[in-house]
């Protein structure tokens, strides 16, 4: 009679042993993979009425967006060409036209130092700042860079911008 009631101690004990294991090795939440790098180029061009052009400022880089569809990350090399001052840069998702009116969800606005980090290379020749950053925003369906460069024309102080779009395909 010693052998079941053993058993059946040692039964008892394996179960523990087994649910108290389980219940510390605990499930993680996954995260979503990084999908494809999209490169990006922005240009921004101010036309003066009697169509001379001048080019004020520039971002090349990269964006990623997870599988998840809910983050995005990046990296622009953003210099200054013939603008006042160095060109901001401003992050934003869900951007289109509703109805006339073309509107976004503002993630970031980052003014750039005037101050170089990185040595500039043609098509720049000013102040030239690498950013990189991270977001994250539940079921986005684009996510837009702009790109702000400044001058002084004729009539005063002008601010011009370009904007990319690119679409989230998850």
């Amino acid at each position: 009679m010693k052998t079941p009631i053993r058993r059946r101690v040692a039964g008892l004990l394996a179960t523990a042993a087994a649910v108290s294991g389980a219940a510390l090795v605990a499930p993680t939440q996954a995260h979503a993979a990084w999908g494809t790098t999209y490169n990006l180029s922005i240009q921004v061009t101010y036309r003066s009425s009697t169509g001379s052009t001048s080019q004020l400022g520039r971002a090349d880089g990269w964006v990623q967006l997870d599988d998840g569809g809910n983050s995005f990350r990046y990296s622009l090399t953003v210099c200054r060409q013939s603008g006042y001052t160095t060109p901001d840069l401003q992050v934003a998702v869900n951007a289109g036209w509703v109805g006339s009116t073309w509107q976004q969800t503002d993630l970031e606005y980052i003014t750039l130092p005037g101050t170089s980090t990185v040595t500039p290379t043609a098509p720049c020749y000013g102040d030239t700042n690498t950013v990189t950053g991270e977001d994250t925003y539940a079921n986005f369906s684009n996510v837009e860079f702009v790109l702000y460069g400044d001058t002084y024309t004729s009539t005063g102080y002008t601010t011009v911008s370009q904007k990319y779009v690119g679409n989230n395909p998850y």
